[in-house]
């Protein structure tokens, strides 16, 4: 939008331009970094990037160019920082991530805080194990491998695709054969999955294509079933929005260390669908088996449907314990940079001595009865 030639595009470019300016003229006077004012938005107000990461994103010696060119004042500190060839207040490269020290004049290393894990240094160090369009496979040592998602059509919501499901068995294969211990999903952007990619499954729709509609809820099937058996721990640290398929995706997980900000359900039925990749398997699971008193199979087919039914979705991790999405022994998390690692340390206490779950065959349903009963409540 900085970039638009628009109404819009002008209105945004001037105030964002006017608080770049402004944030770069107020270091050193209330602070001696630009990571500290940048942690004081985010923190304190809320925003997802601070002023000098924003700066980053539209990028520095571009909008440097225009704000010269349309007369702004530009701190002095800014232009001597490009004019030394560092193009970026932030930068990730040689295993570090390294921000601009205005005092020195030179990159200064940031260091990693205790409990937290980054996915773009890790893959710094040479830890990419595969790249694919929609997602990556990073190691994270101790016999770790991680998924992360940065979708291609929709990095802020990470919708489900055939790279997704690809790159996950493709970490499911290396696990079979030895060469990992455990499977992590997780990555660093807004939110964790929201998602099937809705579009193509209208488009096979629309055009009659049941055989490709059958094939891809297939895959997806057997993918969660997958690393439901797999014989190693399989952890989801999902955080922000894990909605439908995403939901589906850390069903699965032998556990999930969630992040406190947590916000999912299975919403298929709102726009006219069924959970199709398992999630409904995983709520009737977790009724039965977390219920505080033992409920009859009419009372978890019942329950199962207000949930499924109606839509629901939790509002936080806490709330997802309550809904069942969520099982009594999962972890949640407050500070989500701990993620990772927390994920990471509970894949590692489940390795020694792990042992995949088995087909079960003590799960009872309601019958024909339940279903009857279900059709004349949904007809009301």
């Amino acid at each position: 939008m900085a970039w638009s030639d628009d109404k819009a595009g002008k209105f945004f470019w001037e105030l964002l331009s006017r608080t770049l300016i402004y944030s770069a003229n107020r270091i050193t006077e209330i602070s001696d970094d630009i990571i500290n004012v940048d942690n004081a938005l985010k923190w304190g107000f809320g925003w997802e990037s601070g002023p000098f990461e924003t700066w980053d994103a539209i990028g520095v010696e571009k909008s440097l160019t225009r704000m010269k060119e349309e007369g702004k004042k530009v701190p002095a500190w800014v232009e001597e920082m490009v004019a030394s060839g560092r193009k970026s207040f932030y930068e990730i490269g040689d295993k570090a991530k390294t921000f601009y020290s205005i005092t020195d004049k030179t990159p200064a290393e940031i260091p990693l805080k205790n409990k937290v894990i980054n996915l773009a240094i890790e893959k710094s160090k040479g830890n990419l194990v595969k790249k694919d369009w929609s997602a990556s496979l990073v190691d994270l040592g101790d016999g770790v491998l991680n998924v992360e998602f940065h979708s291609i059509l929709q990095p802020v919501m990470n919708p489900i695709d055939t790279s997704v499901v690809e790159t996950i068995n493709d970490g499911l294969d290396l696990i079979e054969a030895g060469k990992y211990k455990a499977l992590i999903l997780n990555h660093d952007g807004a939110n964790f999955c929201a998602g099937a990619n809705l579009k193509l499954i209208l488009q096979f729709c629309e055009e009659a294509n049941w055989v490709k509609l059958e094939a891809i809820i297939k895959l997806l099937q057997e993918m969660t079933q997958r690393m439901r058996f797999i014989n190693a721990p399989v952890i989801a640290a999902p955080f922000g929005l894990a909605l439908g398929g995403g939901y589906e995706l850390m069903g699965p997980a032998d556990k999930r260390v969630a992040s406190a900000e947590l916000y999912c359900g299975l919403v298929e039925v709102g726009v006219g669908l069924i959970p199709g990749a398992a999630g409904n398997l995983r709520v009737i699971l977790h009724l039965t088996d977390d219920s505080p008193k033992k409920l009859s199979p009419f009372q978890i087919s019942q329950k199962a449907l207000e949930i499924i039914g109606f839509a629901k979705v939790a509002m936080s991790a806490a709330h997802a314990k309550k809904l069942h999405y969520l099982r009594p022994d999962d972890e949640i998390v407050l500070n989500r940079e701990h993620l990772l690692y927390r994920a990471k340390k509970a894949a590692l206490k489940m390795i020694d001595g792990y042992e995949a779950p088995v087909n079960r065959d003590d799960i009872k349903l309601a019958g024909k009865g339940g279903r009857t009963a279900m059709k004349v409540s949904l007809k009301g």
